[in-house]
């Protein structure tokens, strides 16, 4: 549990977001006390941190964490006795403890690679959790009755309730705006996934272990910048890049199985270094540059919480290395600072600047108008002295992110009864009002 014990790489490996600027949006303004303790306050300390530690060795967490809360009171400057605190929290699956514990021991020693790991895996499995929790907890969307299963309904709700239900639940699918397929489901799946594992790339440094026994040779290997990783006892090198740990671990058990070279052996690999999956962040943050991600995909707003923004940033940018694709993201609006954010992208932070819509077409006072977080279609129309009585459809034309615009329909009667709910207009976008 503590510094005695020789921690295995292989149970860190794919859990940390990033390296040493771990990421994360689980931020503490704790820091330890710099109150200097006096002789006989630290000798006490060093003779119950010794009795803490037996304890976790002992799997007596909870009286551990008794002990060694007492230990960093005494002295609050012992950074061995934050870490083991630390320790027994996350063996206790005490996240957010566990991380306050953790920053202090990394604070007072910033070169205590094991508790900078241990760190990020504690925010780490902090976000998994509090992640599975807000899935839990979303609300399920009961979808608008048909007007069929109105009619055989004995005992239908009153209009006005109906109406409150509908505006409630999301735009109802439209000939513009179909019902998500099972495969856009099950993509929307598969990138959640990716925030839940790594695959190996060029220049990463894995740990393997065969049967777990001692040798003098080194156990650390580099994969190439071919995605190779080569080992003594095989033949010739073994393709690692874009497998998980697990999958290079089986890859090589079969090898060694085939060549018969080891009695039932037991492979386990885990990343030491990290080095393949870079992202770049820059612009109004403190902490700009090159950033190493520990999974395959993490959410946006994880990496600007470790950038730590300026006060004026207001808006992100996200270049995608895959598509190059940009996409621009107001830093205020949580549900889409959940987008993914992937190896290669470019994250930069804006300030605020003044954004315009366009309104044209049976208007009273048409042409540009300022555009605020929130604005929706009706707003948007009001702000143009509102329509015409021959107004009858609204059309919002948006860019796609590639230049290409995309123009969604909406009959103002349909949102006027609550038919439809009331969209919510962008930075940008183009709206014209027809008979």
């Amino acid at each position: 549990m503590f510094k005695s014990l020789a921690f295995s790489i292989a149970f860190l490996t794919g859990a940390l977001l990033l390296s040493a600027q771990t990421v994360t949006n689980y931020t503490d303004n704790s820091r330890p006390d710099r109150t200097v303790s006096s002789p006989e306050a630290r000798a006490e300390a060093k003779r119950l941190y010794k009795e803490g530690v037996k304890y976790g060795l002992a799997g007596l967490f909870p009286q551990a964490v008794e002990i060694l809360q007492r230990v960093v009171k005494l002295d609050p400057q012992f950074a061995d006795a934050h870490y083991a605190l630390g320790h027994a929290y996350f063996d206790l699956k005490q996240w957010r403890n566990a991380i306050e514990s953790l920053k202090a021991a990394v604070e007072l020693n910033p070169k205590d690679s094991e508790a900078r790991d241990r760190l990020g895996l504690a925010r780490a499995m902090l976000w998994e959790e509090d992640n599975a929790r807000l899935v839990t907890q979303r609300p399920k969307i009961v979808p608008k009755p048909s007007p069929q299963t109105v009619q055989k309904n004995d005992n239908p709700r009153p209009e006005g309730q109906q109406v409150a239900i509908v505006t409630k639940a999301p735009t109802p699918p439209t000939e513009e705006t179909p019902a998500p397929s099972e495969e856009v489901n099950a993509a929307a799946t598969n990138e959640l996934a990716l925030t839940k594992i790594y695959r190996v790339g060029p220049s990463d440094v894995l740990d393997i272990r065969i049967n777990d026994s001692a040798s003098p040779q080194s156990t650390l290997f580099t994969v190439t910048p071919t995605g190779f990783v080569e080992h003594p006892l095989l033949a010739e090198p073994l393709q690692a890049g874009g497998l998980t740990v697990d999958e290079i671990g089986s890859k090589l058990e079969s090898e060694l199985k085939r060549r018969a070279l080891v009695d039932n052996p037991k492979v386990t690999v885990g990343v030491r270094d990290y080095a393949s999956h870079m992202i770049l962040v820059s612009g109004l943050v403190k902490d700009s540059g090159t950033k190493i991600l520990r999974r395959e995909a993490i959410p946006l707003y994880v990496v600007v919480a470790d950038a730590q923004p300026l006060p004026e940033a207001a808006r992100v940018t996200v270049l995608r290395n895959e598509s190059g694709q940009t996409f621009e993201i107001e830093l205020a609006e949580s549900g889409e600072m959940n987008l993914l954010v992937r190896p290669g992208d470019v994250i930069t932070l804006h300030p605020h600047v003044t954004q315009f819509v366009y309104i044209g077409g049976e208007v009273k006072m048409p042409g540009e108008k300022t555009y605020r977080r929130g604005l929706t279609l009706t707003q948007a129309l009001i702000s143009a002295g509102g329509v015409t009585p021959k107004a009858k459809e609204a059309r919002i034309g948006r860019d796609d992110g590639n230049g290409f615009l995309v123009v969604n329909r909406y009959k103002l009667k349909d949102i006027e009864s609550g038919k439809v709910q009331d969209p919510v207009v962008k930075p940008g976008d183009r709206i014209v009002i027809r008979d």
